[in-house]
């Protein structure tokens, strides 16, 4: 049975940073969606063919959740197989960092301790290499939207309002305003290469 592959978004969003190198430059986003359930990606996992029923694979992934917290907080890291391993890292209060061996007599770890992450590092041998450039041939992309983030008061309060345009529309206006030219241009880095 053929699959189809949905395409990963990718936004576009402009340095408006002045006095920046990367000033007017547009970097890439990943277009995230919705967060899936737990109950959702168990029925995803049912639907690609498990010989289980959701309830099962549900229940399963319910005691992963349960169990991967509890061994990573013994310090244990916990391999997924060839998804990546789940693992502790600590993180030092300001200043709190131990000066010298004397200072460890008597010390207490929850007095230099901040925080403790879990953490997440993907597979990388070679079969199974889900890590930046190797996971990124796993991916089909496209291109979706500028997206830009503005600060708006509403009702006295200063609030984030975030947009979307799409880069086709952008593109669009951009060459009807500049003649249909589609370099670059030295517009103070409003412009963009459309690589057509």
């Amino acid at each position: 049975m053929a699959t189809q592959k949905i395409a990963m978004g990718i936004n576009l969003r402009q340095n408006k940073i002045e006095g920046s190198s990367a000033y007017g430059k547009y970097y890439p986003e990943v277009d995230q969606q919705k967060t899936l359930s737990l109950r959702g990606f168990a029925q995803h996992m049912t639907d690609h063919g498990s010989l289980y029923g959701r309830a099962i694979v549900e229940g399963v992934l319910l005691q992963i959740t349960e169990c991967l917290p509890e061994l990573v907080a013994q310090g244990v890291p916990v391999q997924l197989g060839s998804l990546g391993t789940f693992y502790p890292t600590a993180e030092v209060e300001k200043d709190k960092a131990v000066l010298n061996i004397a200072a460890m007599d008597g010390l207490n770890p929850n007095e230099i301790v901040k925080a403790i992450h879990i953490r997440f590092l993907p597979d990388s041998t070679k079969l199974d290499n889900l890590c930046g450039p190797k996971f990124k041939d796993a991916c089909t992309l496209e291109l979706r939207n500028i997206i830009s983030t503005e600060k708006v008061m509403v009702n006295g309060k200063e609030k984030s309002v975030t947009t979307l345009k799409p880069i086709a529309t952008a593109v669009a206006e951009w060459k009807a305003a500049n003649g249909g030219d589609n370099n670059g241009g030295g517009d103070n880095g409003g412009g963009f290469d459309t690589g057509s």
